[in-house]
């Protein structure tokens, strides 16, 4: 990669030198390769990769942009003008910012180099043996409609006229299977997802064989007479609904009015159990990082503690528009995109109960599993969702049947007041949003 150094320093050498009071140079690039097994065969072999550049500087006090997949030193010069001419273009008086440094980078390590050497060959075998375990679950397991291993890495540089100078290595395997199956002529699908940062930790069996557990458990399922339970929302469900309303942590959705959360900082929002967390330095996790897209460096932050709403999650933006310090949320899409802000890996902390204790609890209600239309249902802003889910009856604390067509309706800010326990089994979703079992009281739900 110092073709790539070489190009930054050059460019911010020049933008300095033609009138750009700080300038940034930000370079990202993947790459990624995905077997799909599909009766023993591959099915899909594919690869990609993509990078290129942006850079953005402060011109006459106008932020400037201009991004290219060509690093070639023969276009620095097209890349300054390029940013001047958009700079003078803007009319808008919002502030800009580049960061000036400050404030230690974490030591984290999020490349092996083992997971770097897996070849195609060896994907495709992870993938047979996904497919081999979930066929062999149970004989109601007619197919496996995916079963995919896909390798990926990337690479960040990031580097400014303040002498920041970062870069970034990061590389992983998913696996990921999708199973049918039947009897007495109906008919189940369902899958199961894994995240690895070390080749050492992948277990593609093991993924099988709970994607063919999961669907097997909803033969048979039925809907339940509408009217208000208790219920649990297991983790991974839970992680896909609380993946709805994390804008509402976002410091620029908040000052825009885009949150219901303005001006609460400080105030119980929450049941005291309730304890929210944005971890960037996570072992293992899918976000994990040192630094953001504009180079500050990430850190630990706790936005609901024991129910108290604690801060709100910034880019250089928004902090300084709030009077506050950048949080380490300051992220870009790709290389072409502009800094917003995002979550890193965000999770509701765990409690102390087991799955059994929960149930228990619970004693007669619903174990809600999976929850869909997440989009089109949940609205983001006020809170309100209604939600097609699935899942099982519980009755005298023991699951006794599987359930489905049936809607939960609710509201994010209501929902979380109404903990009554928290699980000890917390899990990531393929968003990378981390929750665990919760046991919730007096929920909505609509059924036949």
């Amino acid at each position: 990669m110092q073709y790539i150094e070489n190009f930054k320093n050059k460019l911010l050498e020049k933008a300095k030198a033609s009138g750009f009071e700080s300038a940034e140079f930000f370079y990202q690039s993947s790459s990624s390769k995905k077997i799909n097994i599909y009766e023993g065969k591959v099915e899909k072999n594919q690869t990609s990769s993509t990078g290129g550049f942006s850079f953005r500087g402060l011109y006459n006090g106008k932020m400037g942009n201009y991004y290219s997949e060509d690093i070639n030193e023969d276009i620095i010069d097209t890349v300054i003008e390029g940013a001047k001419q958009n700079a003078m273009l803007i009319e808008n008086d919002d502030k800009e910012f580049i960061y000036s440094g400050g404030g230690e980078y974490a030591k984290i390590n999020t490349y092996d180099a083992d997971i770097s050497d897996i070849t195609a060959e060896e994907l495709a075998e992870y993938a047979k043996t996904l497919e081999k375990a979930a066929l062999n679950a149970d004989s109601r397991v007619t197919k496996v409609l995916a079963a995919t291993l896909s390798a990926g890495e990337a690479y960040i540089s990031l580097g400014n006229t303040a002498g920041l100078d970062l870069n970034e290595r990061s590389n992983y395997v998913i696996a990921y299977a999708d199973c049918v199956a039947e009897e007495n002529g109906e008919t189940k699908e369902n899958g199961e997802f894994g995240f690895y940062m070390h080749k050492k930790d992948i277990d593609p069996a093991d993924i099988g064989r709970k994607a063919a557990e999961k669907t097997l458990a909803m033969l048979g399922a039925d809907s339940v007479k509408t009217g208000e339970y208790d219920i649990i929302i297991q983790n991974e469900a839970l992680g896909d609904l609380l993946d709805c309303f994390i804008g509402n942590f976002y410091g620029e959705n908040v000052q825009k009015g885009f949150s219901m959360l303005k001006d609460r900082i400080g105030e119980k929002i929450a049941d005291e159990r309730l304890t929210l967390v944005d971890d960037p330095h996570m072992e293992g996790g899918m976000a994990t990082c040192a630094f953001d897209s504009e180079g500050v460096p990430t850190r630990k932050n706790v936005l609901i503690e024991n129910g108290v709403l604690k801060m709100f999650l910034h880019n250089l933006k928004s902090a300084a528009a709030a009077g506050e310090e950048p949080t380490g949320n300051g992220f870009k899409q790709s290389f072409k995109s502009t800094v917003g802000i995002s979550a890193t890996n965000i999770y509701i902390r765990s409690g102390d109960k087991t799955k059994n204790e929960l149930l228990s609890e619970l004693k007669n209600g619903l174990l809600i599993t999976e929850l869909s239309g997440l989009h089109a249902g949940a609205n983001s802003i006020s809170g309100d969702f209604s939600l097609l889910a699935s899942g099982f009856e519980v009755k005298d604390g023991k699951i006794t049947g599987p359930v489905e067509q049936i809607t939960v309706a609710d509201n994010f800010y209501t929902i979380i007041n109404k903990v009554k326990s928290i699980g000890n089994d917390m899990k990531f979703n393929s968003g990378g949003v981390g929750a665990p079992s919760v046991l919730f009281e007096k929920i909505s739900i609509a059924g036949k």
